[in-house]
Parts: structure tokens; sequence; C-alpha cells
């Protein structure tokens, strides 16, 4: 028979249970609003995103000129809406029809995540310094030191790219290496990064469960890739971006 304080710490251990659901559910609705356009209202002085596209290409070509970005990063794919109001897909000289997880406003562009964002090795390196493994990251151990592997710098950002958690973002706190585990995200500079940053934690639940192979699961990198993102202005990015901070911060 349970006593009555064992009946007490199951109703609070159940009630803390539905307080994380809550908040999770509360949080992936505002970033479902956040990515189709619905947090903020659009400004038309703003303008809209057709002028990012060139940037964007533009900043990828250098890249790959400098060897940081491989030659697939540059993408002939063109995501456009139709007379018709239907959306369409041109790659190369073939055009098909596709469908959108949302409807977004006029003033966005569509992409693919790929166009903005590309999973690097990192810089490889030698000499002592710190080993960013997740459970480093996440703050369950020490900091372990090691003498070489791939370099990443504080305020980059890194994503798991094998076992359960794949698909899982951090902000790199420090100089260091990369756990073994985790790819380098590039997120073009012609965006407001904590926009791009916002989506990807949308789909963190649908990476996770579409993760590839039995042994050790990875990050379905097809999937990421072809993931379908709404561009606004670069100033509505910065609004919607504030504006999430704003609301999570309401919900902690």
């Amino acid at each position: 028979m349970h006593t009555l304080s064992q009946k007490l710490n199951k109703l609070l251990s159940d009630r803390a249970e539905l307080d994380l659901s809550l908040a999770r559910n509360l949080q992936k609705s505002i970033l479902q609003e956040a990515i189709q356009g619905k947090l903020v209202p659009q400004i038309a002085d703003e303008g809209t995103a057709e002028k990012l596209l060139a940037e964007i290409r533009k900043e990828k070509e250098r890249l790959i000129k400098e060897g940081k970005l491989k030659k697939s990063a540059l993408s002939d794919s063109i995501i456009y809406k139709g007379d018709d109001n239907k959306y369409y897909e041109r790659i190369n000289e073939q055009i098909v029809e596709i469908e959108l997880p949302f409807e977004y406003p006029n003033s966005w562009v569509v992409l693919r995540l790929k166009d903005i964002c590309q999973l690097t090795d990192g810089e490889k390196r030698t000499g002592k310094g710190i080993c960013l493994d997740a459970k480093y990251l996440r703050g369950k151990s020490s900091a372990a030191v090691i003498d070489k592997g791939k370099f990443v710098y504080a305020g980059d950002n890194i994503i798991l790219v094998d076992g359960e958690n794949s698909g899982e973002v951090f902000s790199v706190p420090q100089d260091g290496y990369m756990g073994s585990t985790f790819k380098q995200l590039w997120l073009s500079s012609v965006m407001w990064k904590p926009y791009i940053l916002g989506f990807i934690l949308f789909y963190k639940e649908e990476l996770r469960n579409s993760k590839r192979g039995a042994a050790i699961p990875h990050l379905n990198k097809e999937l990421f890739y072809n993931l379908p993102i709404g561009i606004p202005p670069l100033a509505e990015q910065q609004r919607i971006a504030e504006r999430i901070t704003e609301l999570s911060q309401l919900l902690k």
C-alpha cells in the first residue's frame, strides 16, 4: 500500500511532467508561428527577401573559392509560387509542382535549408585543446584535453549527427575540438542566425525521429538539407528572433 507521502510525491512528479510537456508544446507553437510568418506583422518598408538571394549566392561562391564550402553547396533549385497559387520548384531545366508545409507572406522567399546551411568538418588542427563533446556541453562532465581534432571557435554552432539526439544544435562556449559525433554548422552570414536556429529547433523532434542506421543512428542529412524554409526580409528575421526570445522567457 502506498503511503500518503508516496502518493504526494507521485502527484508532484506527474505535475512536473505535465508542466514540462505543456511548455514544450507552447514552445513548438511559438516556433511554428514564427517560421510561417504569423508571429510578427510584416512591414512594407522592410521590403522583400528577394535581394538576399544574390547575396547568399555570392557569399557561397566566395567560400567555395576559399575551400571552406564544397561546390555542392551551390544549388540550382528555385522555389516560387505560380499564378495558380501553387508552389513549384525549378531544378536546372525541370519544373515540378511541390507541396510546402505552410503558406508564406508575399514578401518572403522559400529556399531549401541547404541553401543557407551546410554541415562542415571544422578546421583540422594539432595542439592541446578542450574536447567539446555532448556531455561536456550539457554540463554533465568536466572537460577532457586532447592533442588534435577538428577545431571550432567560441560562438560557432555545432550539430549532433550521430546518436539518439541527432539534430540537436549547440552554441560553442569556448574554443576547442568538436566531439566525434558533431559537425560544424555553417549558417549564411546574410541571414540572421537566431532565426535559422529557431527553424532548426522547430524540426528537432522530426530530425530525431527520422534518424538512419541501426547500430549507431545518424542524422538524416537528406531530410535536413531539403527542409523548405521561408525567408523573411532581414529586419523581419531580427524581429521574429526577438519575439521568440521574449515569449520563451515567459515559459520559464
